[in-house]
């Protein structure tokens, strides 16, 4: 079915079920008309016994009925023929002479006749009639109802056939607007109209779109702000190293060039980090951390560098990830802790909920929602792929992070989803 077009899938759709459905309903409304069909015999049989009787037998002409009056002037039939060879007239006037009923049914040669009558001494009167008249007005419906069925069939594809234009028409619109994306660079909107799920389907697509279109912009500022970024380390290694080798400047300032090669080798090493959070999406390789020992590992490093102090609070508390990852995220949000920390750093660990706090300068409303993007200048002019890797990473494993300010400081806080 995936070859066929969907107008045509729509039209044997409803055609199958539409021939289902009738055959269902014309067995159960045969089955419902051959008992009134048989009512409306007996009546209309009736009412001709009632003809014959006030008429006596004449113009009482009927298609599927017949009689036979025997009196004193002798027997008389009319359309004997209805039943066949079996009977004659003067078998009938013998027969239903001696008949203690007024009605009566009678199979004959696999075909049921009815006969209704009227006796008295002048005279004996025999109204009969086959199943002629069941036949024809069986027929008639079956005519009527086959007729509506292929009304019904045609009419139903015909509607199908309007709608479904009407949908794949909408349907090869967002398909000509989606192979539009690549080449307007995702510039161009999507818009369909209507409250349907292919409106739906075009919102998604458009949400997706935009998102794209922002990512193509993100990675195209972030190309600019690493080569921004390392354009300096690499001018100021050349100049020193060029300067060195003209004998301009002495071979001790040397160590000028080692540092900015340690800058250097630090972003590269960011670079690879924040692409290889990109292909960790096997969780058969995620284990169970404790927390706890992660954050200790890192403070123990840090804490007789500087003199900030740091105050520890910490449960057996576990995320399901990477060590190699949480610690070097954990260890960019101490990093960045330190640079901002007047004289204590806060970590406190409870029931999966981690928080990082620093009374360091409260940071502004609008750079805390960019805090996370790449190369995103903060207050002090300091910006890189630190906090963008921060957030990748506990995403990555199903945790979330915000920051905020408190207490005239900053806090960080990391919990599951």
């Amino acid at each position: 079915m995936s070859n066929i077009r969907l107008t045509t899938q729509l039209a044997v759709v409803f055609t199958i079920v539409t021939v289902l459905s009738s055959l269902v309903f014309i067995f159960a409304l045969n089955h419902v008309f051959d008992n009134l069909r048989e009512e409306q015999n007996i009546d209309q049989l009736a009412a001709y016994y009632q003809k014959v009787i006030e008429g006596g037998g004449t113009h009482t002409e009927s298609p599927y009925n017949g009689y036979v009056i025997h009196d004193h002037s002798g027997t008389r039939s009319y359309n004997l023929s209805l039943l066949g060879e079996t009977m004659t007239a003067t078998e009938i006037v013998n027969d239903f002479s001696i008949w203690p009923g007024t009605t009566r049914t009678r199979v004959i040669d696999g075909e049921t006749y009815y006969f209704m009558v009227s006796r008295s001494q002048q005279r004996l009167i025999v109204v009969f009639t086959g199943e002629t008249y069941l036949r024809d007005v069986g027929q008639s419906l079956s005519v009527i109802v086959q007729i509506s069925f292929v009304a019904i069939v045609l009419l139903g594809n015909v509607i199908i056939w309007i709608w479904s234009r009407l949908t794949v028409e909408r349907v090869n619109r967002l398909e000509s607007a989606v192979a539009k994306l690549s080449s307007s660079n995702y510039h161009m909107p999507i818009e369909i109209e209507g409250g349907d799920e292919i409106t739906e389907l075009a919102r998604a697509i458009e949400h997706m779109r935009q998102e794209i279109e922002s990512n193509e912009k993100n990675k195209q500022n972030m190309l600019q702000n690493i080569s921004h970024d390392f354009k300096t380390p690499i001018a100021v290694i050349q100049s020193y190293a060029e300067a060195i080798a003209d004998g301009i400047s002495d071979i001790s300032e040397a160590d000028v060039i080692i540092r900015q090669a340690d800058i250097l080798n630090q972003k590269v090493k960011q670079l690879l980090e924040l692409s290889k959070l990109e292909y960790l999406k096997d969780q058969n390789v995620f284990e169970t951390v404790r927390i706890k020992e992660i954050i200790v590992n890192i403070v123990n490093n840090h804490k007789y560098r500087n003199n900030i102090t740091f105050v520890l609070d910490l449960d057996d508390s576990t995320y399901f990830a990477i060590p190699e990852n949480l610690y070097s995220a954990f260890n960019n949000i101490i990093d960045n802790a330190l640079r901002y920390a007047i004289s204590t750093i806060e970590i406190t660990l409870k029931n999966k909920k981690l928080t990082f706090y620093n009374d360091g300068e409260p940071i502004s409303q609008s750079f805390i929602e960019q805090l996370f993007k790449p190369y995103e200048k903060g207050d002090k002019g300091q910006f890189g792929l630190g906090m963008s890797i921060v957030q990748r990473t506990v995403s990555l494993f199903n945790l979330t992070i915000k920051v905020e300010n408190i207490r005239d400081g900053v806090m960080f806080t990391i919990e599951p989803l």
